[in-house]
């Protein structure tokens, strides 16, 4: 970023996604300043510089091709974690085997988290990776027909599945259905038709981790969700308009959370739900700007997917793609609060913004986003 401020090159920003971001980083300061303890929530402000990445990637690329390299060392990066994470998988696997413990139960205390502290930030790098893959392999035909790329596809796909993080497998399952309904829509008929089988063919602790989705009883993840979005309405009807502050949920949740209600075993350092902690934490109106800069993001890549060249259209597809398999995880988990999966999905947007910037020097990209329906 230094290098590039240094460099005196003239600074735009991506289209259209300016006001929404203001907007945001406007309330997140008003609910700062309205919390019970506003400096608590100074830190939180540090969250922002993260943003730079969309300016940085979007001015930083003078040529397609150097923009092509970059996304395939961050797709060859997440083939190697991937690796590495199956490998902890198959090392836990043994280890337990041998010991003559269960696998299902202590393997679900700690998951494969490749190179990252937690392996929910590891499955949502994986899953936004993996996403991109696939839309280059559904739209350009010079992806398709080279072996690697598939390799990088399976090896990232059983890294997700080795992360046992039922969030990121229904977000995933999200992507490659909007993936494949853009791509042949008359092939949708064999997704769940594939997901029964390999279901089928699957191993018994596999079978067990599907079939604990719908688990309310026994499973303490899924026991905790219902109490933490009850408190967090609890948050957001006290405090509709800038939240308890950002930092506070943690702090003031048993002070919302209703005493009837039990308190099954599980972190409460925030409420694993995207949309239920910005509104609790920031208010209802910053939730709505959140998801204006959302949509804006589709808007953008739904236009970069109309155009006639295969990359530009894929990168275009793989931008909604990503950003739907995002905020359907994110509906079990804070994942806009994991800076390294924040990181990421900003560089994996900026790219296909700075493709579109590439892709249409005379054309303002300004304007073809408006345009899209």
């Amino acid at each position: 970023m230094l290098t590039f401020l240094l460099s005196r090159q003239p600074v735009a920003f991506p289209a259209r996604l300016g006001w929404p971001l203001v907007a945001f980083a406007a309330w997140t300061m008003l609910a700062i300043i309205f919390s019970s303890d506003p400096l608590s929530g100074l830190a939180y402000l540090r969250k922002f510089f993260l943003f730079f990445i969309l300016v940085l990637v979007y001015n930083a690329y003078r040529d397609r091709r150097h923009l092509w390299l970059v996304l395939q060392a961050v797709i060859a990066a997440g083939t190697i974690v991937a690796l590495y994470g199956v490998g902890q998988f198959a090392n836990a696997y043994m280890n337990l085997k041998r010991q003559g413990r269960p696998f299902y139960e202590n393997y679900v205390l700690h998951q494969a988290s490749g190179f990252m502290s937690h392996w929910l930030t590891f499955a949502a790098q994986l899953m936004m990776v993996l996403l991109v893959i696939a839309s280059l392999l559904f739209f350009c035909r010079s992806v398709r027909i080279h072996p690697a790329w598939w390799f990088c596809a399976v090896v990232i796909g059983l890294g997700i599945l080795a992360a046992f993080t039922r969030g990121i497998w229904l977000g995933t399952f999200v992507g490659i259905v909007y993936l494949l309904a853009r791509f042949q829509r008359r092939l949708l008929w064999l997704l769940p038709l594939v997901a029964l089988l390999l279901y089928l063919l699957s191993p018994a602790w596999l079978e067990r981790r599907v079939q604990s989705m719908l688990d309310l009883k026994t499973d303490s993840s899924n026991e905790s969700r219902p109490v933490m979005l009850r408190t967090g309405w609890e948050m957001i009807r006290a405090h509709p308009w800038f939240g308890v502050g950002p930092g506070r949920v943690e702090v003031e949740f048993l002070w919302y959370k209703p005493a009837s209600v039990p308190l099954p075993k599980a972190w409460y350092g925030h409420l694993h739900n995207n949309y239920a902690q910005l509104a609790a934490e920031r208010g209802i109106p910053c939730l709505m700007i959140w998801l204006w800069f959302l949509l804006e993001v589709l808007r953008a890549n739904l236009s970069l997917a109309r155009e006639p060249a295969e990359r530009a259209r894929a990168l275009g597809h793989a931008g909604v793609a990503i950003t739907l398999g995002t905020m359907v995880s994110g509906l079990f988990e804070f994942n806009f609060g994991d800076s390294e999966v924040l990181m990421l999905y900003l560089f994996l947007i900026a790219t296909s913004y700075a493709w579109a910037r590439l892709e249409r020097p005379s054309e303002t990209f300004e304007k073809k986003a408006a345009e899209t329906p």
